[in-house]
């Protein structure tokens, strides 16, 4: 029996519409008194077109796709946050969505107020949430913080604590999109558990995540979108094959980065400027998504605001866990000297990106030397980028391409050589 059914649904949304502010309203008058054309559709976003799909009771469905394909907004018509623009929805049991956790929350009461206030939004009386109360601060791990403003609790104790509080309303269909991307890998751990005893106790889970191994671990079948509409759907692995040759991903936007605007936190005396960071494929084109094996060139464009003799540049990778690798210029014996005013670029190219899938993210800089050099200009968190794998590649942090083999002896011949061997013995 089916509990969530979608039936030719849409959403459309209007780009740059105000929300009847005098500003906006200042800003169409003018426009109509200057005569100038309006265009409707030009600013029509289709984030979902004729969309129809059923979910069983007991089934766990994947949403995959690209980021903009339209699963987020599928969560969030079934959450309630937006209703469709046409198409008919059909919802059967109690609902709870892991989509922003702790959105409920209030940041000047206790974290035990939030547990009752989100709880009330989430649909359950004053008398569920006391019943669940102890197993809700159990499972965050926050007993001796429970009395405390949740202003002052890290972005680890807020999101173990909205996690908690959702999970803990038993609901008979849960949606999740890619919350167990934060946190400590020790709760996610919990999470993970927690979610497959709700699989084997017949709850209905609809997840987006772009976590290949996840998807796989949690999923019977899967839905995949692209732009909107649905492309493909089936078992979860045929699915996952299709999504991962690629073709849907080369459509994928990315900008490069602007560093000065957009990336992290920036230290250095700034005799050379990092301008820019961008990720390329094999082919030279910015993407942030990998395939686990592709080429992946890291190259940034920088400017030196006086001259500069062999300034050494140097790249870190990190995972959400660890630092996965570090190396610069130096180690490859790459220099090169600049002019006053002059701009370059250099690049990092690794050869085949053997890394698990998960999201990653680099810090990029230029020193004066290798070893304890005077920092020119740092760029913490200067790009992001997802990493995919094609098939179950194992745990652990990176990919290291390998086979497994069996050989086979003959018992016969086996127990042939131990009586010769004996026989030479004796």
């Amino acid at each position: 029996m089916s509990v969530v059914t979608f039936e030719n649904v849409t959403k459309r949304y209007t780009l740059g519409q105000g929300r009847g502010s005098l500003r906006d309203a200042a800003a169409r008058w003018a426009a109509r008194l200057a005569r100038r054309p309006i265009d409707a559709e030009a600013n029509v976003l289709w984030a979902l077109k004729g969309v129809d799909f059923e979910v069983e009771r007991g089934e766990t469905l994947g949403l995959v796709g690209v980021n903009g394909a339209g699963k987020s907004t599928i969560l969030k018509i079934l959450s309630g946050v937006t209703r469709p623009t046409s198409g008919r929805v059909r919802i059967d049991g109690r609902l709870s969505a892991l989509i922003e956790v702790g959105a409920g929350f209030h940041p000047d009461l206790t974290g035990r107020e939030n547990i009752y206030l989100n709880g009330a939004i989430l649909g359950l009386s004053r008398r569920e949430i006391a019943a669940q109360l102890d197993s809700i601060i159990s499972f965050a791990e926050l007993a001796p913080f429970i009395d405390t403003p949740v202003k002052r609790y890290s972005s680890g104790m807020f999101v173990r604590l909205g996690f908690s509080v959702a999970i803990h309303i038993d609901p008979d269909i849960l949606l999740i999109d890619e919350v167990l991307a934060v946190g400590d890998y020790l709760f996610r751990d919990k999470c993970v558990e927690k979610i497959k005893g709700f699989r084997k106790s017949g709850k209905t889970l609809i997840v987006v995540s772009h976590d290949r191994n996840m998807l796989e671990k949690l999923c019977d079948r899967a839905v995949l979108l692209h732009r909107g509409q649905i492309v493909h759907q089936g078992p979860i692995r045929a699915v996952l094959d299709e999504y991962y040759t690629g073709k849907y991903r080369q459509e994928e936007r990315h900008v490069s980065t602007d560093v000065i605007g957009q990336a992290g936190d920036h230290v250095g005396n700034r005799v050379i400027d990092i301008l820019e960071v961008r990720l390329l494929d094999a082919d030279g084109r910015p993407r942030s998504r990998f395939l686990s094996g592709e080429s992946l060139t890291i190259q940034a464009r920088f400017r030196c605001n006086q001259a500069v003799a062999e300034p050494v540049f140097y790249c870190d990778i990190h995972s959400q866990l660890t630092w996965i690798i570090g190396t610069n210029t130096d180690r490859s014996r790459a220099v090169a000297s600049f002019e006053a005013g002059q701009q370059g670029t250099v690049e990092m190219v690794i050869q085949s990106l053997n890394l698990l899938s998960g999201s990653y993210h680099l810090d990029l800089g230029a020193v004066s030397h290798a070893f304890a050099g005077r920092p020119y200009h740092i760029v913490y968190k200067a790009a992001t980028f997802e990493v995919s794998a094609g098939r179950e590649q194992g745990d652990g942090l990176v990919h290291l391409p390998h086979t497994w083999r069996f050989a086979q002896s003959n018992p016969s011949s086996h127990r042939a050589t131990l009586e010769a061997m004996i026989e030479v013995d004796r």
